[in-house]
């Protein structure tokens, strides 16, 4: 979830009360569910990822959005 408001991109799966994302009202929020939406956020217009639900013990700090990749 990309708060747009405060500039912060959310994990919503993880996102809660610390977040404080519901303060922010629905208009200026959006989703990114792909790596090169998110990562134009991030590198290009400067918004930083949440304190409170990105990282945590199952994410790492330097945490890409890497996509697996198929093997047949």
């Amino acid at each position: 979830m990309i708060d747009h408001q405060k500039q912060i991109v959310h994990r919503t799966a993880y996102a809660g009360d610390e977040c404080h994302l519901p303060e922010t009202p629905i208009k200026d929020r959006s989703e990114a569910n792909h790596e090169q939406d998110l990562l134009v956020f991030l590198r290009q217009k400067g918004y930083r990822k949440c304190a409170s639900c990105f990282f945590g013990s199952t994410f790492e700090e330097e945490y890409e959005l890497h996509i697996p990749s198929r093997t047949v």
